[in-house]
This record gives C-alpha cells, sequence and structure tokens, in this order.
C-alpha cells in the first residue's frame, strides 16, 4: 500500500482512487465509476482516474437535503 498524502484540514485528501471510491460510497466497482461519472467527479490526470471528494460531498448533500 502507498502512502499518501493528507490534507491536514480534513485528514482525507480531496482526490481519491477508485478502491478508496467503492469504500466511501460503499458501492460497487461498475456503480460507484458510474455514479462518479454521472456526477462530474472524474478526474484524469495522464493515465490514472481519480475522483473530487468534494463533488462527491455536494451530490450526497443534495440528495439527502442536508
Amino acid at each position: 500500500m502507498r502512502a499518501r498524502a493528507m490534507n491536514t484540514v480534513s485528514g482525507a485528501s480531496r482526490l481519491m482512487d477508485t478502491e478508496e471510491l467503492r469504500a466511501y460510497t460503499n458501492l460497487g466497482r461498475n456503480n460507484a465509476m458510474k455514479l462518479g461519472e454521472e456526477i462530474g467527479a472524474k478526474v484524469k490526470i495522464g493515465k490514472r482516474v481519480l475522483w473530487d471528494r468534494v463533488k462527491i460531498d455536494r451530490y450526497f448533500n443534495e440528495l439527502t437535503g442536508v
């Protein structure tokens, strides 16, 4: 497992990989990726695909009315 730089404010980095997205949303790989793409949280850096935690949080906050 690679060490990751952590955001000192929230304790977690803003961008996460697909495995972290799966754990964060409690969805399977395909559904987590589909959700991330639909809400515009997908970030490509070179060949890497990462997911924006802020956009995912915003989506769930709007969905739940929080």
